[in-house]
């Protein structure tokens, strides 16, 4: 598995939207073509039939995954006083940086000033309480919910490159809450990804005893995208998310039977299966088909995914750990880096030492998944 490649290139993905006249049909083709220009040309049909088949079997350890993902509450904010927790307040404070909020309007110094402010970082470490997150959360690196964009003017920022998003924390997850905004609507918290803040209402605390024994829970995971999933009166509680792990304490023909929280629920077998998945051809096809087309969401912007969130839950599902940033997975793999090579001696490099879905390509800022010749 150990077998990443640190591959130098560039891809541009380019987006563009005009007023159409709607008098002149050959001015409408014409703006039409125009925007076709900025858009990326794909030279394979996205769909997982056309991948080649991956021909191995493997079963990871399910105990090493859950190390890294129960690691917040085996860990304490002491560990990490003096650290630059903080990093992007001196950003949003930099009157030499400029942002945006949805609707195109500069944000005002001020603005981030009071929601620094309400970050209350001198209470930074002072609760040091387990908790599980029991709905899909966004995690922010500044207490609010609203994006924070970069010039959305230009190509390639504004939606849905959300400079305050971080990352997803998927319902069930283990966290350790340092402390609260002060106006109480935010946690500050330790996740197995990184710091963030969450929103309160999607918490709840745990005891010694009680994280204990959900830590040692047997777990599911998803094999749909983004279906319902019920609690055992009916209701809505929350969507699947490739990637995620769920627990559960019993089982029958149909369903599992789990609870997050204080909440029970129940899953279908048709819906999930045991944790870790199998890693062969037929699971591993499923799990892209999921992800495949999607939209992308910078730092996990409205539920989507960016580079390294993809990759990271498509190995999640079958108990293979990968950390949050592209840098970081490369760095968590023996790597080689080829970008001093022409391309076609890069073709060459792949074809013969590239292992189709085992691998991954990685330039600063960028990561995907090998997928063979």
């Amino acid at each position: 598995m150990k077998s990443c490649l640190y591959f130098t290139f560039i891809v541009l993905f380019l987006t563009a939207c005009s007023t159409k006249n709607l008098t002149s049909l050959h001015h409408e083709n014409l703006e039409q073509k125009n925007e076709n220009k900025h858009y990326a040309k794909l030279e394979y049909e996205q769909n997982v039939s056309i991948l080649p088949q991956f021909t191995y079997n493997i079963n990871f350890d399910a105990k090493r995954y859950k190390k890294y993902f129960f690691n917040p509450w085996h860990d304490s904010f002491k560990n990490y006083k003096g650290q630059n927790i903080f990093w992007s307040f001196p950003l949003y404070l930099n009157s030499k940086n400029t942002y945006y909020f949805f609707n195109k309007q500069i944000i005002p110094l001020s603005w981030f000033k009071n929601a620094i402010n309400n970050a209350n970082i001198q209470e930074f470490g002072k609760l040091n309480q387990k908790a599980l997150i029991i709905q899909n959360t966004i995690i922010k690196n500044l207490p609010t919910q609203r994006a924070i964009l970069k010039n959305p003017f230009f190509e390639n920022e504004g939606i849905p490159f959300d400079y305050a998003s971080d990352g997803i924390l998927n319902t069930g997850s283990p966290v350790l809450i340092s402390h609260f905004s002060k106006d109480k609507r935010y946690a500050f918290v330790l996740g197995e990804a990184g710091f963030g803040f969450v929103e309160s209402k999607n918490l709840e605390f745990f005891s010694n005893d009680r994280a204990k024994i959900y830590e040692n829970l047997n777990f599911i995971t998803p094999l749909k995208e983004k279906f319902a999933i019920y609690s055992e009166d009916g209701k809505f509680f929350f969507e699947s998310r490739i990637g995620a792990i769920y627990p559960y304490y019993k089982e029958d023909k149909n369903y599992f039977y789990g609870k997050i929280g204080s909440k029970k629920y129940k899953i279908s077998k048709k819906d999930v299966s045991k944790f870790p998945l199998q890693f062969n051809d037929k699971n591993l096809k499923n799990q892209l088909s999921q992800v495949l087309n999607l939209p992308y969401g910078w730092g996990g912007y409205n539920f989507e995914r960016d580079c390294s969130l993809l990759t990271r839950d498509i190995f999640s599902a079958f108990g293979l750990y990968l950390p949050r940033n592209s840098a970081a997975q490369k760095n968590s793999f023996n790597h080689f880096d080829i970008s001093t090579l022409s391309n076609s001696q890069k073709k060459d490099f792949l074809n013969r030492f590239g292992k189709a879905y085992l691998s991954l390509l990685y330039l600063p800022g960028h990561i995907m998944l090998y997928a063979g010749q």
